[in-house]
């Protein structure tokens, strides 16, 4: 079915369609990257859960059918019946060693976010342990209709994603959290961390991070450094979903 949708619509299509869109820091950017007092997301009462952001490198699993692609944030590197391959990232050769699970006689398109973590992934690899290598998935897609690959290129990446002064508007459809955490029979989700948004100051961001998450829950051997990156605040469908790293409110802070 992934070789059909390719030759129908071309590969630029069916990678736009099923990238991760793109996530806003809570608070906004200002100068040398810095954060300024101006929250991205209206957050205000909204149920959200948190997870672990884990510095590594963002993995897409496409699955339809009986076939399956593999992806980085940006490109499709790899189809099931070896039609092409990139070795961009190691990701390819890491999700094959790593034996993660690629579900088969899917009805519909399914994409499987994760991420490829330790090892030799990034330079932060130590805080995870660089003798070893994990893959968490942090979300699911799922796309019931497929008439927007009719449209044009900027209009599928429009849908997918799209600024406002009130976050970001997204076109995916991700399955809802409980439905997701049954999926943790298949493969390791991202750590939920137990995140509390006491207070928008940068200060009061930075002490719940760090009570919440003083160091990473994802370390891969007895080598890791264990330094955390943040969190990720998501509501159920992900109309809401925003980042919060520690080194921004750090560097904000300093």
């Amino acid at each position: 079915m992934l070789k059909e949708l390719i030759a129908k619509y071309g590969k630029q299509k069916i990678n736009s369609l099923t990238k991760y869109p793109s996530i806003l820091t809570l608070h906004r950017f200002g100068e040398k990257g810095r954060l300024t007092n101006e929250v991205t997301t209206d957050l205000q009462g909204e149920t959200l859960f948190a997870t672990e952001k884990i510095d590594g490198t963002n993995v897409r699993i496409l699955c339809f059918g009986d076939e399956y692609l593999l992806g980085s944030r940006e490109f499709i590197l790899h189809h099931s019946d070896d039609l092409f391959f990139d070795p961009a990232h190691g990701i390819v050769e890491g999700i094959k060693d790593l034996q993660v699970k690629i579900p088969k006689d899917l009805p519909r398109l399914t994409v499987i976010f994760g991420e490829l973590f330790g090892g030799k992934v990034s330079s932060n690899s130590k805080n995870y342990g660089m003798d070893k290598l994990g893959f968490r998935v942090f979300d699911v897609a799922v796309y019931d209709d497929l008439s927007i690959l009719d449209q044009s290129l900027e209009e599928i990446s429009r849908w997918r994603e799209r600024e406002t002064d009130n976050g970001i508007l997204y076109g995916q459809s991700f399955l809802p959290k409980d439905v997701l955490e049954t999926h943790s029979i298949y493969w390791d989700l991202v750590p939920s961390v137990p995140f509390q948004v006491a207070g928008m100051s940068h200060r009061e961001i930075l002490d719940s991070l760090k009570l919440s998450l003083p160091k990473t829950n994802v370390a891969l051997s007895d080598s890791a450094q264990l330094k955390p990156e943040g969190v990720i605040l998501r509501n159920n469908d992900r109309s809401k979903i925003v980042k919060l790293r520690f080194e921004d409110y750090e560097r904000t802070l300093r």
